[in-house]
């Protein structure tokens, strides 16, 4: 039940992503996912939907820094989150909130720095999300 539900979330987190990036607004869901994720899956679990989010997000025309980012930050979460056991609830958010800065300093550092406030937002709404994410799951 839990795998299947995390393919719902999963889809809803591409939808919401392509949604709102035309908007304006980057809302990394896949990312805070993909976070969520590494907290929730075994390693292969992980990388079975890491490369999805690469496959499905391809369509936007990611960049390979972009592709090879969203590879790097949910693993690094992964391999954090067992050496440095912290909270369920508590990890999650911090790992989306440090998974996002890491994600932006290395693909847009100065887009996503000139509209600090858009960038908050940003993040608060990829905290949120991961953490509804979080509690259909856990």
């Amino acid at each position: 039940m839990k795998h299947l539900f995390a393919v719902l979330v999963f889809i809803l987190a591409v939808m919401l992503q392509l949604w709102f990036a035309p908007a304006g607004m980057r809302g990394d869901f896949v990312l805070a996912t993909l976070i969520v994720f590494a907290f929730l899956f075994t390693f292969w679990e992980l990388a079975i939907f890491i490369l999805l989010g690469i496959f499905l997000l391809n369509v936007e025309a990611y960049s390979a820094v972009a592709a090879l980012m969203l590879t790097i930050v949910p693993l690094a979460v992964y391999f954090a989150r067992r050496r440095f056991p912290l909270d369920l609830w508590l990890g999650t958010a911090a790992g989306i909130v440090i998974g996002t800065l890491v994600f932006y300093a290395a693909v847009a550092p100065l887009a996503a720095f000139h509209a600090a406030g858009f960038f908050a937002l940003d993040i608060l709404v990829c905290v949120l999300f991961g953490e509804l994410a979080l509690w259909g799951m856990a």
